[in-house]
């Protein structure tokens, strides 16, 4: 996970991790996804896209916005938990 090189990111990647660290900023007081189990991110990822397809069969662009971002943080939990400990 050492990454020497410094990418800059593109404007739509930059806006979306923008939004990903809101959210975990805000949930900042919950306890830490370093150490959640695979299994169990994985189930709340399945629960966060269940609310994103919801969220997009209401047509509601914020809520989408919003669960996109829950689904995409609970993936980088997964690729981030997975990564250290290789």
């Amino acid at each position: 996970m050492d990454n020497a090189e410094v990418i800059v990111l593109r404007l739509e990647l930059q806006w979306f991790a923008e939004k990903m660290e809101q959210v975990l900023r805000k949930n900042d007081w919950k306890n830490g996804w370093k150490d959640m189990e695979g299994e169990e991110a994985l189930e709340r990822l399945e629960e966060e896209l269940d609310e994103l397809k919801a969220a997009m069969s209401s047509v509601r662009p914020n809520k989408i916005v919003e669960e996109a971002t829950d689904v995409a943080n609970f993936a980088m939990f997964i690729a981030y938990n997975e990564a250290k400990t290789n």
